[in-house]
């Protein structure tokens, strides 16, 4: 069963608590980059080329279809819901929670304390390096630069480092910096990396960790910048977590799904695929463009077969379950054949 781009994208408008979320940390950090609103191709597509015509939509839309972009957008829906639905109360709940602690000794010892956490870390960011590895062509070094210049990738990148690691282990990230998060990864990682082999298969596991391997001191440097700025983040975290609470209890079946109230990878995720699949209808286009010559274009005040259409609606209803509940049962027990269809 493949993924609608869109229809990922449309489920989160500017009232869902995870953007809201994402946008009250970015304003509150004086380095974060703020996130463009848009929530379809469509609109996305006119953010970065106002003078984008249909058969550029329709490139990126059949773009959206191809293995590589399904596998990356499996693996960021699996995001919030990773370990039999963990993701629930090992986000930005927990975080929080950590962060809290009044026992400095209690902080220190976070890693050793709060097991789950650090694996569900270790679980997320080989989830992310695996998305990279599917989503951008060239070396890894490439691949993390073209994901660390998208606003989504940096988004990520920073939600990854205040709420994952940041608030619930403010001190060993403090006094470790690059080398906590090494011995974090080393720690959990190989554990990790088997279980997502028998999804993906070992090659692609092992990709996935390498991609990681390279993200650490890009993901440290990140840890070390949030951590400057933990107490307004925590702020901004307890202002929406009781609201998206609230809304999810009266949704029936969210606990057994394992569904992250505050869904914030699906909702970044996604807009990191979009980028990603309208810049390559984007580089479709220009290789074509030198074939027309648009000074001799008729110009027109009406609107034409090839002009954009209006954005789509949000669909009622719930969305996301097959996934959702692949991931309940947990990666172990999932065979590599028809892992992402």
């Amino acid at each position: 069963m493949a993924t609608d781009l869109d229809e990922l994208l449309l489920s989160f408008d500017a009232s869902a608590y995870s953007v809201r979320l994402v946008k009250g940390i970015c304003n509150v950090v004086p380095f974060a980059q703020p996130i463009t609103p848009w929530n379809s191709l469509v609109a996305g597509l006119t953010v970065l080329d106002e003078d984008a015509k249909k058969p550029v939509l329709d490139a990126a839309q059949k773009i959206a279809k191809d293995e590589d972009m399904q596998q990356a957008l499996w693996a960021i829906t699996a995001l919030d819901s990773a370990d039999s639905g963990i993701g629930v109360f090992s986000g930005a709940a927990s975080a929080w929670k950590m962060y809290q602690a009044k026992d400095t000794e209690e902080r220190i010892n976070a890693l050793e304390t709060d097991t789950q956490q650090a694996v569900d870390a270790v679980v997320k960011a080989l989830a992310i390096a695996y998305v990279i590895h599917k989503l951008y062509d060239g070396d890894i070094g490439d691949k993390i630069a073209q994901f660390r210049k998208s606003e989504s990738g940096q988004a990520m990148m920073f939600y990854y480092a205040a709420i994952e690691v940041g608030l619930p282990f403010t001190d060993n990230a403090l006094s470790g910096g690059a080398s906590f998060l090494t011995s974090l990864f080393d720690k959990y990682g190989p554990d990790q990396q088997t279980k997502l082999a028998a999804i993906t298969g070992e090659e692609e596991a092992a990709a996935a960790m390498g991609v990681l391997q390279q993200l650490t001191g890009p993901l440290a440097t990140m840890v070390d910048m949030a951590s400057q700025h933990l107490t307004p983040i925590a702020t901004t975290v307890t202002e929406y977590l009781p609201k998206a609470m609230s809304v999810g209890d009266k949704a029936a079946g969210v606990a057994a799904t394992g569904a992250d109230l505050l869904p914030v990878y699906r909702f970044l995720g996604g807009r990191l695929v979009a980028e990603e699949v309208l810049k390559r209808a984007l580089a479709l286009k220009a290789e074509t463009v030198s074939a027309s010559n648009p000074a001799s274009t008729e110009i027109k005040f009406t609107r034409s077969k090839d002009d954009l259409p209006d954005a789509p609606i949000a669909k009622r209803g719930g969305c996301f379950g097959f996934f959702i509940a692949l991931f309940a049962v947990g990666f172990s027990s999932v065979g590599a054949a028809g892992w992402w269809m």
